[in-house]
């Protein structure tokens, strides 16, 4: 039995593939409804352990203890630890690392695009809420920052101690991005997916009202708002609703919790560089973006993305990819 050599031309040719061909499509996140079980035990967790790292705090002068700053710091952790505990021992998702929003990291050139422009857009976000809160008669602003003089280095006037700060944003925005992450893991990262049968602004809200009630251990000694009540908790609950809103939106369009830590990571960087244009004894509730002016500001943003359609179901369904099942080819 003899058998003919196959001409080469008769071989089929392999085509490379086109590059129009879609990527391959995200997971889906396997949820349904909203489990609640996991969500309430996260919520336990990372508020209780938030109180139970502040105790050295409480128990040594509160904001004036030595344990103050790095026991905070230790605190912004504790979403993650609660974040991890629950997604890995008690809700077990088939893809843990998209349901915390640690993937993917795509399109790139939008996550990257946000991380470079973070600094200089809550700069432009807190500066417009100390111009309101001037404007409406609240504050006289200290533009050639006399109360914070004091705290200039020798030989360094207002202007160069502005234009130092302002060059080091980006490096310091990263810095603070670290200890952020550890808030971001939680909030936008587990919560967020956990919440997403909810649609985005009831999520947004849900999770934002949770964020807000976390820092509880800190503002009840005074941080931020100088008012260690209930009132100051509400304070912290309406800013984080309002600026939740905006990291939830990051997370949902880039698809993952790096960009909202490192926005996150803006907002304390910023926010603290603005605090140098108030004049001594300012009330930060009437003055500052993390007040009042701040709310009205962060609402007229939100209310603009609104009205252009930007938090729809239908345009947050289009940038991220709905599941496909992936079809195998048979042999004929």
């Amino acid at each position: 039995m003899t058998t003919q050599a196959q001409n080469p031309l008769d071989r089929p040719v392999h085509e490379p593939p086109s590059l129009e061909q879609p990527r391959p499509a995200l997971p889906p996140l396997d949820l349904a409804t909203v489990p609640w079980l996991a969500v309430g035990i996260f919520a336990l967790l990372a508020c209780g352990l938030a109180w139970l790292v502040q105790v050295p705090t409480w128990l040594t002068g509160g904001m004036a203890s030595p344990w103050f700053l790095p026991m905070t710091i230790v605190m912004m952790a504790t979403p993650a630890i609660a974040a991890l505990i629950v997604t890995f021992f008690v809700l077990r998702p088939s893809h843990r690392a998209r349901f915390l929003g640690l993937t993917p990291f795509r399109p790139v050139w939008r996550s990257i695009l946000v991380i470079l422009l973070a600094p200089a857009a809550w700069l432009v976000l807190a500066m417009a809420a100390l111009l309101l809160a001037q404007a409406l008669g609240w504050v006289e602003l200290d533009w050639a920052m006399h109360g914070a003089a004091a705290t200039f280095p020798a030989g360094l006037d207002a202007s160069a101690v502005l234009l130092i700060t302002l060059l080091g944003l980006p490096i310091n925005t990263l810095i603070s991005a670290v200890p952020a992450f550890g808030e971001e893991l939680g909030w936008r990262g587990f919560l967020q997916s956990a919440l997403s049968p909810l649609g985005f602004w009831r999520m947004a809200l849900l999770s934002g009202v949770l964020w807000g009630v976390w820092h509880a251990p800190v503002i009840l000694l005074g941080y931020n708002f100088a008012r260690p009540d209930l009132l100051g908790v509400l304070c912290m609950v309406a800013f984080c609703l309002v600026a939740g809103v905006l990291l939830s939106w990051l997370r949902a369009v880039c698809h993952n919790v790096w960009v909202a830590a490192v926005a996150h990571g803006a907002i304390n960087t910023v926010t603290g560089v603005t605090l140098v244009f108030l004049p001594a004894g300012s009330d930060v509730l009437w003055t500052t973006v993390l007040g009042v002016p701040g709310w009205i500001v962060l609402g007229l943003v939100i209310a603009a993305m609104a009205a252009f359609g930007l938090c729809s179901a239908r345009r947050l369904g289009a940038l991220i990819p709905a599941p496909q099942v992936r079809q195998t080819a048979q042999a004929s």
